[in-house]
């Protein structure tokens, strides 16, 4: 079963805080922002933040698909 967009809003946010916790304990190692992408536990947080976000757009998108539809089928009637 698809997770709503709610859900996943939700886990992009920890996901993000994830991210972002990793991102000051690199900035305080001395890493250079331009750096992070070089760091495997950095792409790895931010491969999930845009797995989760695409996870996002496909739901809304069957959401309004689903609405679509449903007020086509009410004219129709």
């Amino acid at each position: 079963m698809p997770l709503k967009p709610d859900r996943l809003e939700r886990s992009l946010k920890l996901a993000e805080n994830s991210r972002e916790l990793w991102q000051k304990e690199l900035a305080s190692q001395g890493v250079e922002e331009k750096d992070f992408r070089k760091n495997p536990r950095w792409r790895a947080l931010n491969a999930s933040c845009r797995k989760i976000q695409t996870r996002i757009e496909a739901a809304r998108d069957l959401e309004t698909r689903g609405q679509v539809v449903e007020s086509e089928e009410s004219s129709d009637e």
